[in-house]
């Protein structure tokens, strides 16, 4: 995906004082310009994280870091870079310089937090899963690393295991701290972090997700970037789609995956447990190189969203209540979603639409509630009530897996 700009409020004002928030994402990099003197944001710049050269997914970039000091260094260098680039391109473009950002807050998944503060990722590749010497950074930006400006960088700590402070950021942003009714947040990129809970007790998980929705595990799979199918619906034999940045389609991201496998069950192509009614695999996107979906991608989506929805299942058994009040679903994912194909698949819990809020940078608007040390104080107060709740070995978390299989 090309850098994207997004509207912001207008042009800075002369001798205002900004902050800028960044959410360091496994896909993509998002920050926000913010005046600080009246929270109003100015400017908001997305790009794709420069690390997916080392892999699209979480697990392959650890595994390369754990293995390869020469690795390790790079994916730190280019964390580093994501996030000098987000506040140079702010910067330049708003007719500012480093010198007028009083503060810069960045939230990620807990490898992004490893990688940017260059902290031995060997921790996260087995059990428990969780960073040693984790600790909140709060200080110049280049104490952390010499390429980075002179400015006050604020690096929250993850919360626990795979669930980082960008988990901690979407809770700030819809303040489920202090609801009195259970709300749930589902976080979904090549990681899926997600968080159940009201002003008593939070709870939160992590789960595998993305890959099988995009890269690592579909015949022509891509993020949501310039050349991905993200919409489609079946008209006929074949399917209509719509393609990011328009053009000629490359590949297929999640929601289009979503939508793709949606229309076949609806229209009885695929039956409940996922098998293919026909010879595969279906073309999406004719052409020289047509664009397909085969058994493999469904039997993965399926894996995935069996996964996801199975830890919510758990949450909510753990919290010891069916109620939710509302779900927000976020991520770069979660951007394009089409809530009917998503309940036609069981992805999530069933909630009417106007229970389900769609944000794309859920995490970054909630780093810049973070911005101004008066957060620091809020963000332990979601801490002490926070608790992680590990899934491989619960049992119910197996049951409901082989439950939410079906499509």
């Amino acid at each position: 995906m090309d850098s994207t700009r997004r509207a912001g409020a207008g042009r800075p004002e002369v001798g205002a004082r900004y902050g800028i928030a960044i959410d360091l994402g496994t896909s993509s990099v998002w920050s926000r310009l913010v005046d600080l003197d009246d929270a109003r944001v100015v400017d908001t710049l997305v790009f794709p994280n420069p690390q997916r050269q080392h892999g699209a997914d979480i697990a392959s970039r650890l595994g390369l870091a754990a293995g390869s000091a020469e690795i390790r260094a790079a994916l730190h260098q280019q964390a580093v870079g994501a996030v000098g680039d987000s506040i140079g391109r702010l910067c330049r473009d708003a007719g500012i310089t480093d010198a007028d950002i009083a503060e810069v807050a960045c939230v990620g998944n807990s490898a992004m937090y490893a990688f940017l503060l260059d902290l031995d990722p060997e921790p996260l590749c087995g059990t428990p899963y969780n960073l040693k010497g984790a600790r909140d950074f709060f200080g110049s930006a280049n104490d952390l690393d010499a390429a980075l400006p002179d400015v006050n960088l604020f690096v929250p700590r993850p919360i626990f295991g795979f669930v980082g402070s960008d988990a901690l950021a979407d809770i700030l942003l819809i303040g489920m701290s202090g609801s009195e009714a259970p709300e749930l947040i589902v976080d979904v990129g090549t990681n899926c972090e997600m968080a159940l809970g009201n002003r008593e007790r939070v709870l939160v998980a992590s789960s595998p997700a993305g890959p099988a929705y995009e890269d690592s595990h579909m015949s022509f799979g891509q993020s949501a970037s310039a050349g991905a199918i993200y919409k489609a619906r079946l008209a006929g034999s074949g399917f209509d789609f719509e393609v990011v940045g328009g053009g000629e389609p490359r590949g297929i991201c999640g929601s289009g995956l979503i939508d793709i496998i949606a229309e076949l069950r609806r229209h009885g192509r695929v039956d409940a447990s996922g098998r293919l009614l026909e010879e595969g695999p279906v073309v999406i996107a004719g052409g020289d190189q047509p664009i397909t979906i085969s058994q493999h991608d469904i039997r993965s989506f399926q894996l995935v969203k069996a996964s996801v929805h199975a830890a919510i299942s758990v949450l909510r058994q753990k919290l010891g209540t069916e109620a939710l009040s509302r779900m927000l679903i976020t991520g770069t994912f979660g951007s394009y979603i089409n809530l009917e194909n998503a309940r036609q698949l069981n992805m999530f819990p069933d909630l009417p639409d106007d229970r389900v809020e769609v944000v794309g940078d859920a995490a970054c608007q909630g780093a810049v509630m973070m911005l101004g040390s008066r957060s620091h104080a809020a963000l332990e107060e979601i801490r002490g009530r926070t608790r992680h709740v590990a899934l491989p070995l619960n049992r119910f978390f197996q049951e409901e897996f082989v439950r939410l299989m079906a499509i």
